[in-house]
């Protein structure tokens, strides 16, 4: 088997239909004429090359000769409006390409739009072999609960905590900032963010001292919606309590009767309001029998769903589920690939910081979203620099926006044209051609804006732009004939097989939920 990289593979042409016998069998030679005939039918009875991804993502085809293109290991980026194919022909090719090989590394997808990948996809991975976990607390797809698993979203702070009580403190930091965000340029103003911090954070380590599996979001939230109990447990660990629950005892003790304690008291539970008792969230991660680090440890496929009706007010929701993983890969509990659909309706700010060392982890993330302006105004300009930064794979399904199609028209660069002119003499039939060497965008703004939908436009550190074809889920086999209904966009997308790839083996024993 050709060894080189498969992206180069794609681009070098690789991918030929093997010589021999129409049924792959060895020993004999095929009949003279047969491969004339079947070149001139257009090869209708040969069989398709079954390509191993390697752990590589299928990012689309090359315009000639239709091979794949397989992007290289690390973080990656699309960019593409509404509408686009971000998930037909972004999120869906990566999943089933990353699904295809190498099942001992883990995949976790944000499947915020009511489960809609997970619907498609999950029964026929669990077909296949793969190990399926659905985290679905609001109970988004009932059809799938046979999948489901219990998680503590407070699961960093947990693990910690049976690592080293000490971590317990930065545990809770990264939580208590996923709850409550720090604005930037807004630092006069924190004393109004840190003291609601403080009280979740000690709500929880009350928790984490008393049973650190039922140390949950709802629990937390449970003890600051009751001054009574809040008053009893202060008293009780300002006297009895570890050092560092003494010391947040009375600093509580010591905020009840100032003038602001109302509002602080107030701030953090609004940050838990999610979690708070009567709401769908309130009982989750309380009967975990699963942790984020045995999820990665065993290879599943994980699909963390939520309903699209709410996702924008869901993010700190989905964010401690992603601090809680990250933190497990810290731990060393081995590889995740992580597909960020719409991840600019998470705060995950704390993410974007960690993708210069998550790498080093074994930890390849894939984000999309739908315009650079977006990922700026919700992290702001030197945090979307770094995500372009660290992304060595970027492309673009079509372009929407002028001054985006201006500015990678201009990174594109030049390139070297013939320009001719004709002129004549009024009063003869004498003409004269002039040749110049002119300089011209290898793509215009113009042309990147009118980029037909079969088309993307791709850039790869160290080899520079390509323009390729996309691929979408149903150009996939055998995949596109297994692929369930998708419920948002009404039906199967009729199967057009223009690649195969090979499925794992896996026995089948493995699969299944918790």
């Amino acid at each position: 088997m050709d060894q080189r990289p498969a992206q180069a593979q794609a681009l070098r042409g690789a991918g030929r239909e093997p010589k021999g016998r129409p049924d792959g069998q060895r020993g004999r030679v095929a009949p003279a004429g047969a491969d004339q005939m079947s070149s001139f039918l257009g090869k209708p009875f040969a069989r398709a090359r079954a390509h191993d991804p390697g752990g590589h993502r299928l990012l689309g085809l090359t315009e000639e000769g239709h091979h794949p293109i397989f992007g290289p290991k690390g973080h990656a980026l699309l960019a593409s409006a509404a509408g686009g194919g971000k998930t037909t022909c972004g999120a869906m090719p990566w999943l089933l390409s990353l699904a295809a090989s190498e099942p001992e590394k883990a995949t976790l997808i944000f499947d915020c739009k009511n489960g809609e990948i997970a619907l498609q996809a999950a029964t026929m991975f669990a077909a296949k072999g793969r190990i399926v976990r659905i985290i679905d607390d609001m109970n988004t797809c009932p059809g799938l609960a046979q999948f489901r698993v219990q998680l503590n979203a407070f699961g960093s702070a947990s693990a910690a905590y049976k690592r080293d009580p000490r971590e317990v403190l930065y545990a809770n930091e990264t939580i208590t900032h996923a709850l409550l965000e720090e604005p930037a340029g807004d630092a006069k103003n924190r004393y109004w963010r840190d003291d609601p911090r403080g009280k979740i954070a000690f709500a929880n380590n009350v928790m984490l001292a008393r049973n650190p599996d039922r140390a949950t979001p709802g629990a937390a939230a449970s003890i600051l919606s009751d001054p009574d109990m809040m008053l009893s447990l202060a008293e009780i660990e300002a006297e009895e309590g570890t050092p560092m629950l003494q010391a947040q005892a009375r600093d509580y003790l010591a905020s009840i009767g100032h003038e602001h304690h109302p509002q602080h008291m107030t701030e953090a539970k609004r940050a838990l309001r999610h979690f708070a008792p009567g709401t769908l969230l309130h009982d989750a991660g309380q009967d975990a029998s699963i942790t984020h680090a045995d999820l990665i440890r065993e290879g599943a496929i994980i699909f963390l769903v939520g309903p699209m009706a709410h996702m924008n007010r869901l993010g700190s929701y989905f964010a401690l589920h992603i601090n809680a993983f990250c933190d497990a890969l810290y731990s060393g509990a081995g590889a995740l690939r992580v597909i960020a659909d719409e991840f600019t309706n998470i705060p995950l700010k704390s993410l974007v910081e960690s993708l210069t060392t998550l790498r080093a982890y074994s930890c390849e993330v894939y984000l999309i979203y739908q315009s650079r302006s977006e990922v700026i105004r919700r992290f702001g300009k030197l945090e979307c620099e770094t995500i372009e930064e660290n992304c060595i794979v970027k492309q673009w399904f079509g372009f929407s926006s002028f001054a985006e199609a201006e500015r990678i028209s201009k990174a594109m660069g030049n390139e070297h044209a013939v320009a001719t002119s004709l002129s004549g003499d009024s009063h003869g039939l004498k003409t004269q051609t002039n040749l110049s060497l002119i300089k011209q965008p290898r793509m215009s703004p113009a042309e990147l804006m009118a980029m037909p939908r079969t088309h993307q436009l791709i850039h790869i550190k160290g080899l520079g732009f390509v323009l390729a074809l996309t691929v979408g889920q149903h150009h996939i086999a055998p995949y596109c004939d297994l692929l369930a209904p998708n419920p948002l966009e009404g039906g199967v997308l009729q199967s057009d097989p223009k690649i195969t790839l090979v499925t794992p083996d896996v026995p089948s024993s493995t699969r299944g939920g918790s």
